[in-house]
């Protein structure tokens, strides 16, 4: 089991159409759920993707089901959701949630079984990178990357083109970043703003700003596929150093980096740099410059 593998665990849309049916109607019989959402009228074996998608997320926790065969969305995200009319940006909110989980992680170099884990390993990869440098239009890049960091097939961070595209249909829904395909050279670009917006805002204090380094280890802790997570570590410690470059020690990742400073030009927060504090942190932007030097952090909206 993984959620990658889209022919097999699922397509985003389909969850998304689930869910909205679910949290709005409520419990219902688990055929009536696929009917609502994917008629067998429309042929074309539609349905069984529908059920595909939803066996998956009742296996990670997303829906639950009864003895009955009656499916609900579980009680812990109904009610938020509910209140947003299931929009997608809810859905995707609770999906990041969960794919993260750690029982959804503990098989995290199996090739099968692994729950979210094959998403988890891909995600920490492609935010390990130089973003500005590497942003792959096809699995062949990312495959040659891959191998010359780790050196060994054995570490397998994307196992096949199916689920490299799996990954970029997700990454994109769940905020992680785009695919650009309106330029010649374009890719996928890893953004991880619309991920981290959340996190940051419910981790700062509404009135006092935080230390960069107490701010980013509570983010690692949150959200453990970006630098210092225990996720992002995992991964980080197959790659090998004569190909793979680390954030020097007082600066932090491209990826990392790149969504701080758009959520600094978005008004959500405000850095500042203060010359006697010991506690400081490099934005890195492109070709390895240091684009701002912060040393506390604290919400726009702080007064």
């Amino acid at each position: 089991m993984s959620i990658l593998n889209r022919a097999s665990d699922g397509l985003v849309n389909v969850l998304v159409a689930l869910v909205r049916a679910s949290v709005m109607i409520g419990t219902m019989p688990r055929g009536k759920l696929l009917d609502i959402c994917s008629p067998k009228t429309l042929g074309d074996g539609r349905q069984d993707m529908a059920t595909k998608t939803l066996n998956r997320w009742v296996d990670l926790g997303f829906f639950v089901m009864s003895d009955k065969e009656e499916v609900k969305v579980a009680d812990e995200y109904r009610t938020g959701m509910r209140k947003l009319n299931a929009s997608a940006v809810s859905i995707s909110e609770v999906a990041r949630q969960i794919v993260l989980l750690p029982q959804h992680n503990q098989n995290f170099w199996s090739d099968e079984e692994n729950r979210s884990a094959d998403f988890s390993r891909a995600a920490c990869w492609i935010l390990a990178q130089d973003v500005h440098a590497f942003a792959p239009s096809s699995y062949t890049q990312v495959e040659q990357k891959a191998f010359e960091q780790t050196g060994s097939p054995q570490v397998k961070l994307f196992q096949n083109d199916t689920r490299w595209s799996g990954f970029v249909s997700w990454a994109t829904f769940l905020g992680l970043g785009r695919f650009d395909s309106g330029k010649a050279t374009g890719g996928f670009i890893a953004d991880p703003t619309p991920w981290i917006c959340g996190p940051v805002t419910a981790l700062l204090p509404q009135k006092k700003d935080m230390m960069v380094r107490d701010f980013l280890d509570g983010l690692a802790v949150a959200v453990p596929i970006l630098d210092g997570g225990r996720l992002r570590a995992e991964v980080e410690s197959k790659l090998r150093p004569e190909k793979w470059k680390r954030p020097a020690s007082d600066a932090i990742s491209t990826s990392l980096s790149r969504a701080l400073l758009r959520l600094q030009a978005n008004g959500i927060l405000r850095f500042d740099d203060r010359s006697d504090s010991a506690s400081r942190v490099n934005l890195i932007g492109r070709g390895g410059r240091t684009v701002q030097s912060v040393t506390h952090v604290q919400r726009g909206d702080a007064r």
